[in-house]
C-alpha cells in the first residue's frame, strides 16, 4: 500500500510538477534543446500561414551555450547579412530574449523589430517562437 501511494505522489508530480510549451516541449529541458542552428521554416501572422511571402532567404539563427548569438540571411537583393549578439531564457522559461541590433523586414508587411519573444514550442527538433506588433501576432517555426 505504501509503495502504491509512492509511486502514484511521484506520477502526480512528473505530470504536474514539469511545465511545458503551449505547443510542445519541457521548460526544463529548455536550455539543452535550443542549442544549435536553426533554420526558419514557416512564418505566421494572426495564425494565417505567410510563409510564401517571405523576404528574407536562408534565416539561420545560432545558440551558443555561454549565452552566444549569431543570425545569418540573404535578403531580397541578394545581399548576405550576419548580426552576433546574445540570448537567454528568462520569464520562467517562457520567454527567449536576444540581444542583437539586427531587425529585419521578413514579408512586405512586416518586420522583426522585437527583442523579446514568447516561446510557443521548444524541443530537440523544432523551435516555435511569437512576439505582438501593432499588425498582430507574428509566430516564426525553426527547426534544425
Amino acid at each position: 500500500m505504501k509503495k502504491s501511494f509512492f509511486v502514484l505522489c511521484l506520477c502526480t508530480l512528473a505530470l504536474f510538477g514539469c511545465k511545458k510549451y503551449p505547443e510542445g516541449g519541457l521548460h526544463k529541458l529548455s536550455k539543452q534543446h535550443i542549442y544549435g542552428t536553426w533554420k526558419l521554416k514557416e512564418y505566421y501572422l494572426n495564425n494565417f500561414d505567410y510563409s510564401n511571402e517571405i523576404w528574407v532567404v536562408n534565416l539561420k539563427e545560432t545558440f551558443n551555450e555561454g549565452g552566444g548569438f549569431n543570425r545569418n540571411y540573404v535578403d531580397t537583393a541578394g545581399i548576405y547579412h550576419s548580426h552576433d549578439g546574445g540570448w537567454d531564457i528568462a520569464g520562467d522559461k517562457e520567454v527567449l530574449k536576444i540581444f542583437t541590433d539586427s531587425t529585419y523586414k521578413i514579408t512586405p508587411t512586416a518586420t522583426v523589430l522585437a527583442t523579446n519573444f514568447t516561446i510557443q514550442r521548444l524541443t530537440k527538433d523544432e523551435l516555435w517562437y511569437s512576439f505582438s506588433a501593432a499588425n498582430g501576432t507574428h509566430e516564426l517555426h525553426f527547426s534544425k
